[in-house]
Protein backbone atom coordinates (compact mmCIF):
# COMPACT_ATOMS: atom_id res chain seq x y z
CA UNK A 1 0.00 0.00 0.00
CA UNK A 2 1.43 3.39 -0.98
CA UNK A 3 1.43 5.75 2.03
CA UNK A 4 -0.97 8.66 1.70
CA UNK A 5 1.93 11.10 1.70
CA UNK A 6 3.27 9.46 -1.45
CA UNK A 7 -0.09 8.82 -3.09
CA UNK A 8 -0.51 12.43 -4.08
CA UNK A 9 2.76 12.30 -6.00
CA UNK A 10 1.97 8.93 -7.57
CA UNK A 11 -1.57 9.85 -8.54
CA UNK A 12 -0.58 13.22 -9.90
CA UNK A 13 1.97 11.34 -11.98
CA UNK A 14 -0.59 8.91 -13.40
CA UNK A 15 -3.00 11.63 -14.43
CA UNK A 16 -0.71 14.53 -15.18
CA UNK A 17 2.57 13.21 -16.55
CA UNK A 18 3.10 9.51 -17.29
CA UNK A 19 2.11 6.01 -16.21
CA UNK A 20 4.65 3.50 -14.91
CA UNK A 21 4.02 -0.04 -16.13
CA UNK A 22 5.79 -1.43 -13.06
CA UNK A 23 2.67 -0.47 -11.08
CA UNK A 24 0.77 -3.43 -12.50
CA UNK A 25 -2.05 -3.44 -9.98
CA UNK A 26 -4.77 -0.87 -9.30
CA UNK A 27 -4.09 2.12 -7.06
CA UNK A 28 -7.11 4.19 -8.13
CA UNK A 29 -10.71 2.94 -8.28
CA UNK A 30 -13.37 4.44 -10.56
CA UNK A 31 -17.15 4.05 -10.79
CA UNK A 32 -18.07 4.86 -14.38
CA UNK A 33 -21.37 6.01 -15.91
CA UNK A 34 -21.99 6.69 -19.61
CA UNK A 35 -24.69 8.85 -21.18
CA UNK A 36 -25.08 8.19 -24.90
CA UNK A 37 -26.20 11.11 -27.08
CA UNK A 38 -28.15 9.58 -29.96
CA UNK A 39 -29.49 10.94 -33.23
CA UNK A 40 -31.70 8.17 -34.57
CA UNK A 41 -29.40 5.12 -34.32
CA UNK A 42 -26.10 7.05 -34.44
CA UNK A 43 -24.15 7.87 -31.30
CA UNK A 44 -22.86 11.43 -31.78
CA UNK A 45 -21.39 11.87 -28.31
CA UNK A 46 -20.96 10.35 -24.87
CA UNK A 47 -20.99 12.09 -21.51
CA UNK A 48 -18.67 10.18 -19.18
CA UNK A 49 -18.79 10.46 -15.38
CA UNK A 50 -16.08 8.94 -13.19
CA UNK A 51 -16.48 8.90 -9.42
CA UNK A 52 -13.22 8.12 -7.64
CA UNK A 53 -12.41 6.30 -4.42
CA UNK A 54 -12.11 8.36 -1.24
CA UNK A 55 -8.29 8.22 -1.07
CA UNK A 56 -7.72 9.59 -4.56
CA UNK A 57 -10.56 12.05 -4.01
CA UNK A 58 -8.90 13.34 -0.84
CA UNK A 59 -5.70 14.00 -2.76
CA UNK A 60 -7.51 15.91 -5.51
CA UNK A 61 -9.53 17.94 -2.99
CA UNK A 62 -6.42 18.68 -0.94
CA UNK A 63 -4.46 19.83 -3.97
CA UNK A 64 -7.08 21.80 -5.87
CA UNK A 65 -9.91 22.99 -3.58
CA UNK A 66 -7.79 25.92 -2.44
CA UNK A 67 -10.53 27.75 -0.55
CA UNK A 68 -11.90 24.53 1.01
CA UNK A 69 -15.49 25.47 0.16
CA UNK A 70 -16.49 21.97 -0.97
CA UNK A 71 -16.58 22.78 -4.68
CA UNK A 72 -14.22 23.48 -7.54
CA UNK A 73 -14.69 27.01 -8.86
CA UNK A 74 -13.80 27.83 -12.47
CA UNK A 75 -10.14 28.47 -11.69
CA UNK A 76 -9.77 25.34 -9.56
CA UNK A 77 -11.61 23.25 -12.14
CA UNK A 78 -9.20 24.37 -14.85
CA UNK A 79 -6.23 23.39 -12.67
CA UNK A 80 -7.75 19.94 -12.11
CA UNK A 81 -8.29 19.57 -15.86
CA UNK A 82 -4.77 20.62 -16.78
CA UNK A 83 -2.84 18.94 -13.99
CA UNK A 84 -4.88 15.82 -13.18
CA UNK A 85 -6.83 14.93 -16.33
CA UNK A 86 -5.54 16.30 -19.64
CA UNK A 87 -2.66 13.83 -19.94
CA UNK A 88 -5.17 11.00 -20.30
CA UNK A 89 -5.48 11.92 -23.98
CA UNK A 90 -2.37 9.73 -24.40
CA UNK A 91 -4.39 6.78 -23.12
CA UNK A 92 -7.61 7.37 -25.04
CA UNK A 93 -9.26 8.74 -21.90
CA UNK A 94 -9.57 5.11 -20.74
CA UNK A 95 -12.34 4.68 -23.32
CA UNK A 96 -12.37 1.97 -25.97
CA UNK A 97 -14.94 2.22 -28.76
CA UNK A 98 -15.88 -0.82 -30.82
CA UNK A 99 -17.95 -1.25 -33.97
CA UNK A 100 -17.83 -4.85 -35.17
CA UNK A 101 -14.18 -5.93 -35.05
CA UNK A 102 -12.83 -2.38 -35.25
CA UNK A 103 -11.62 -0.74 -32.04
CA UNK A 104 -10.74 2.92 -31.66
CA UNK A 105 -10.55 5.50 -28.91
CA UNK A 106 -11.55 9.16 -28.62
CA UNK A 107 -8.92 11.77 -29.43
CA UNK A 108 -10.60 14.84 -27.93
CA UNK A 109 -12.93 15.77 -25.08
CA UNK A 110 -14.79 18.89 -24.01
CA UNK A 111 -16.98 20.10 -21.18
CA UNK A 112 -14.72 18.87 -18.38
CA UNK A 113 -16.13 19.50 -14.89
CA UNK A 114 -14.82 18.24 -11.55
CA UNK A 115 -17.17 18.12 -8.57
CA UNK A 116 -17.15 16.65 -5.07
CA UNK A 117 -19.80 15.10 -2.85
CA UNK A 118 -19.50 13.13 0.40
CA UNK A 119 -15.74 13.10 0.12
CA UNK A 120 -15.64 11.67 -3.40
CA UNK A 121 -14.58 13.50 -6.54
CA UNK A 122 -16.36 13.06 -9.87
CA UNK A 123 -14.97 13.97 -13.28
CA UNK A 124 -17.60 14.58 -15.96
CA UNK A 125 -16.59 15.17 -19.57
CA UNK A 126 -17.93 14.85 -23.10
CA UNK A 127 -16.63 12.78 -26.02
CA UNK A 128 -17.66 14.24 -29.41
CA UNK A 129 -18.23 11.28 -31.76
CA UNK A 130 -20.32 12.53 -34.67
CA UNK A 131 -19.24 10.84 -37.89
CA UNK A 132 -17.18 8.17 -36.08
CA UNK A 133 -19.41 5.35 -37.34
CA UNK A 134 -20.93 4.34 -34.01
CA UNK A 135 -24.42 3.32 -35.03
CA UNK A 136 -26.83 0.40 -35.03
CA UNK A 137 -24.86 -1.95 -32.78
CA UNK A 138 -21.74 -0.75 -30.99
CA UNK A 139 -19.88 -1.12 -27.70
CA UNK A 140 -17.91 1.09 -25.33
CA UNK A 141 -15.55 0.00 -22.56
CA UNK A 142 -14.09 2.05 -19.72
CA UNK A 143 -10.70 0.45 -19.14
CA UNK A 144 -7.16 1.46 -18.18
CA UNK A 145 -4.85 -0.91 -20.03
CA UNK A 146 -1.95 0.03 -17.74
CA UNK A 147 -3.89 -1.47 -14.80
CA UNK A 148 -3.06 1.51 -12.59
CA UNK A 149 -6.75 2.41 -12.40
CA UNK A 150 -9.48 -0.19 -11.90
CA UNK A 151 -12.92 0.74 -13.18
CA UNK A 152 -16.37 -0.69 -12.71
CA UNK A 153 -19.76 0.45 -13.93
CA UNK A 154 -22.05 2.20 -11.48
CA UNK A 155 -25.48 0.93 -10.46
CA UNK A 156 -26.95 2.90 -13.36
CA UNK A 157 -24.18 2.17 -15.87
CA UNK A 158 -25.64 3.90 -18.93
CA UNK A 159 -28.56 5.83 -20.31
CA UNK A 160 -29.59 7.40 -23.60
CA UNK A 161 -30.36 11.04 -24.37
CA UNK A 162 -32.01 11.73 -27.71
CA UNK A 163 -30.76 14.66 -29.77
CA UNK A 164 -33.26 15.37 -32.49
CA UNK A 165 -34.87 12.36 -34.14
CA UNK A 166 -35.47 9.23 -32.07
CA UNK A 167 -34.69 5.82 -33.52
CA UNK A 168 -37.58 3.86 -34.96
CA UNK A 169 -36.34 0.73 -33.16
CA UNK A 170 -36.09 0.24 -29.41
CA UNK A 171 -32.56 0.68 -28.01
CA UNK A 172 -31.20 -2.03 -25.72
CA UNK A 173 -28.32 -1.40 -23.29
CA UNK A 174 -26.43 -4.38 -21.90
CA UNK A 175 -23.11 -5.11 -20.18
CA UNK A 176 -21.20 -7.81 -22.03
CA UNK A 177 -17.98 -9.65 -21.24
CA UNK A 178 -16.72 -9.88 -24.81
CA UNK A 179 -14.17 -12.65 -25.36
CA UNK A 180 -13.82 -12.10 -29.10
CA UNK A 181 -12.36 -8.59 -29.31
CA UNK A 182 -9.62 -8.05 -26.70
CA UNK A 183 -7.74 -4.94 -25.67
CA UNK A 184 -3.97 -5.22 -26.03
CA UNK A 185 -1.34 -3.98 -23.60
CA UNK A 186 2.42 -4.07 -23.22
CA UNK A 187 3.51 -5.65 -19.90
CA UNK A 188 7.14 -4.64 -20.57
CA UNK A 189 6.42 -1.05 -21.55
CA UNK A 190 8.71 1.56 -20.10
CA UNK A 191 7.78 4.72 -18.25
CA UNK A 192 7.41 6.62 -21.51
CA UNK A 193 5.20 4.02 -23.22
CA UNK A 194 1.89 5.84 -23.63
CA UNK A 195 0.56 3.91 -26.63
CA UNK A 196 -2.97 2.57 -26.68
CA UNK A 197 -2.78 -0.62 -28.71
CA UNK A 198 -5.72 -1.51 -30.96
CA UNK A 199 -4.16 -4.58 -32.63
CA UNK A 200 -1.87 -7.41 -31.64
CA UNK A 201 1.87 -6.85 -31.91
CA UNK A 202 4.87 -8.86 -30.74
CA UNK A 203 5.23 -8.82 -26.96
CA UNK A 204 1.69 -7.67 -26.22
CA UNK A 205 -0.81 -9.43 -24.00
CA UNK A 206 -4.60 -9.34 -24.06
CA UNK A 207 -7.34 -8.25 -21.68
CA UNK A 208 -11.11 -8.47 -22.02
CA UNK A 209 -12.80 -5.47 -20.42
CA UNK A 210 -16.54 -5.51 -19.88
CA UNK A 211 -18.30 -3.47 -22.55
CA UNK A 212 -21.51 -1.49 -22.52
CA UNK A 213 -23.31 -2.52 -25.69
CA UNK A 214 -25.98 -0.45 -27.41
CA UNK A 215 -28.11 -2.31 -29.94
CA UNK A 216 -31.58 -1.98 -31.43
CA UNK A 217 -34.47 -4.40 -31.76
Amino acid sequence: MIPVSRRAVALATILATTIFSAWAHPHVFIDSTLEFEMQSEECVGIWVAWTFDVVFSADIIGQFDADLDGRFNASENEKVRMQAFSNLRKYGYFTFLRKGDKRSYPETVDGFQASQSDGRVTYRFHLPLEGKGLDGDFSVATFDSTFYCASRYSQEPARITWLGQKASRQPVISIVSNKEYPVYYNPAGGAGDSRVYTKMEKGLQTAYPEEIRVSFE
